[in-house]
C-alpha cells in the first residue's frame, strides 16, 4: 500500500477538499473518481504521492457512474 493525498479543485483552482488514503498503487484513479462524484463543486482531483502531483483526475469526461437509463 501507498500513501496518496487527494485535492480536490473547484474551477477557479482553490482546493475545496483534501483526503488522505493508504491504497493499492492502481486503486488511486478509482478513488478520485469516487471524490468527483462525492464533492459536486470539485472540477479536478491532484493526486499526490510524497511531493510531486501523479496524475489530476478531470470530471469534464469522466465516467462518474452508472449511465442513466435511456427510454424509446
Amino acid at each position: 500500500m501507498k500513501t496518496y493525498t487527494f485535492v480536490c479543485l473547484a474551477a477557479n483552482q482553490v482546493a475545496t477538499a483534501v483526503d488522505i488514503q493508504d491504497l493499492d498503487e492502481g486503486a488511486y484513479r478509482r478513488h478520485a473518481l469516487s471524490l468527483l462524484r462525492d464533492h459536486g463543486s470539485a472540477q479536478a482531483v491532484e493526486v499526490w504521492r510524497d511531493e510531486a502531483v501523479i496524475d489530476l483526475v478531470e470530471r469534464a469526461g469522466a465516467v462518474l457512474g452508472a449511465p442513466a437509463a435511456v427510454s424509446s
